[in-house]
């Protein structure tokens, strides 16, 4: 259970690159945005970036570069591909990384546009990329479950590709691609070459591709540099419920940085993180009946938000539905900055979790 949970965790952790950081087209700076400097120089220290991406971060990515990424990713995993088809795609013949979009086809990587073309230098949208995510899961880890177990719906549903349906209905459920206010899913919207390198760099992680990944951390291991922004960002308070969870032998701390962590507990997992536009809370709840999940959750929206408290009895007074296992879908507003949302999601077996969530916009 716990390996599942970490997966689907890793996605959690920083609710998805795609939806908190608006794309700046064009814009040509070498150094990367402030909260992408740690993840892209430990890609870059795991051979996950290749040279030709290690600049003009902001820029919006081009499908053909989104395939270098993917390949470092794959090649990675030790996967072999045998080139059945070279030319798969008439519109790349002489470009510069034909070799490479020939790899990722026949490596079951990336698709055409089903008329024979490629369009290299296109730039990607959020569904392509939600396809490619997909693609690449599914050839390194081919056992995996990608049924979608939950409907969804969203504000711009109507935007959506049919054939990307399935796709963003995947990455919405395991929490790699998430939504703007409403749900507004932007489709056809970009993504920059710094958050596909963080985006790829977490599914590796996740997928436990590169090293320090798998089984628990200890925060008597971690940087002080690291810990000492921890503090900074959350209070010492926080820090200390963190260690006290540590102890618990049920308990795993699966993530930690300057400005987020995530906890596994047995059945339940919590992550809490703080880019620059918002501080968050969410948990993933498969039972409600784990006490010392309820009573952590509680504390931790206690500590770090204004309206906490609001949160922890909005909490109490969900939790028989909960336990219950009725689909609840709430949106709470708590005040001008921040909210409290519970989301169901239902399995095709009929059992039920649920995506709890308090949200701080920051000024």
């Amino acid at each position: 259970m716990k390996s599942v949970l970490r997966r689907i965790t890793a996605c959690i952790v920083f609710v998805s690159l795609l939806a908190v950081f608006p794309s700046t087209a064009e814009t040509q700076v070498d150094k990367p945005s402030e909260w992408a400097e740690r993840e892209i120089s430990e890609a870059i220290e795991n051979g996950l970036v290749p040279g030709q991406l290690q600049s003009n971060y902001r820029s919006n990515i081009k499908r053909s570069q989104y395939v270098l990424l993917a390949l470092m990713v794959f090649d990675s995993a030790g996967k072999d591909v045998d080139i059945e088809e070279s030319r798969p795609f008439t519109d790349i013949l002489g470009h510069k990384y034909e070799q490479e979009i020939v790899k990722a086809y026949n490596a079951g990587i990336v698709k055409g546009d089903g008329k024979g073309n490629f369009h290299p230098d296109n730039f990607i949208t959020r569904e392509e990329i939600s396809s490619l995510v997909v693609n690449l899961l599914m050839q390194i880890t081919p056992d995996k479950d990608f049924s979608v177990k939950g409907t969804y719906g969203y504000g711009d549903s109507d935007h959506i590709s049919d054939w990307a349906k399935y796709y963003i209905d995947y990455c919405f459920e395991n929490k790699i691609l998430a939504g703007y206010g409403n749900n507004i899913i932007d489709p056809k919207g970009n993504a920059t070459i710094e958050q596909s390198i963080a985006l790829l760099y977490r599914l590796a992680k996740n997928e436990g591709l590169i090293g320090g990944t798998e089984g628990p951390i200890g925060l008597e291991n971690i940087e002080s540099t690291v810990t000492n922004a921890f503090i900074a960002e959350y209070g010492a308070k926080t820090f200390d419920i963190l260690k006290d969870l540590a102890v618990n032998d049920k308990v795993e701390i699966t993530s930690f940085w300057e400005k987020s962590a995530t906890v596994s507990l047995e059945y339940n997992t919590i992550s809490l993180n703080s880019p620059e536009f918002e501080k968050n809370l969410f948990a993933l709840v498969h039972n409600i009946g784990e006490d010392l999940f309820v009573t952590s959750y509680k504390e931790l929206m206690i500590e770090n938000f204004k309206d906490g408290e609001k949160g922890a009895l909005l909490l109490d007074e969900y939790i028989g539905r909960m336990k219950e296992k009725e689909l609840i879908d709430i949106y709470e507003q708590i005040n001008e900055t921040e909210v409290f949302v519970i989301e169901s999601i239902q399995d095709i077996d009929g059992s039920v979790s649920y995506m709890v969530g308090f949200i701080q916009r920051k000024q």
